[in-house]
């Protein structure tokens, strides 16, 4: 007998949501299994952060160095800058230079 109305309250309930979900409009029924499914998502999410410690451990570690001395730095070298004089013409080169140099206009 139980059964029986467990049955019949489960087939009215039913046939009640067939009926309210034939006049909500489908963008609507979306919007309300999303709002449910965020919630049922969103539920266990929060009661786990409010659970959570709210003390924050901060670690500092100060070590030795274990590396060993380095040599110092050596200083650079000083490089001697090289002039160079654009001719725009060959014939005013001297002649030991017109053979290496080409200058073309």
């Amino acid at each position: 007998m139980k059964t029986i109305i467990k049955l019949v309250a489960f087939t009215a309930l039913a046939a009640i949501a067939w009926h309210v979900g034939g006049m909500i409009p489908p963008a609507a029924l979306t919007l309300a299994l999303g709002v449910l499914f965020g919630l049922m998502v969103g539920i266990p999410i929060a009661l786990a952060a409010l659970t959570a410690s709210k003390r924050i451990r901060h670690d500092h570690y100060h070590h030795t160095p274990t590396e060993s001395p380095r040599e110092p730095q050596k200083q650079p070298l000083q490089i001697t800058a090289t002039r160079y004089t654009v001719v725009a013409n060959r014939a005013a080169l001297p002649t030991v230079a017109q053979n290496k140099i080409e200058v073309k206009r």
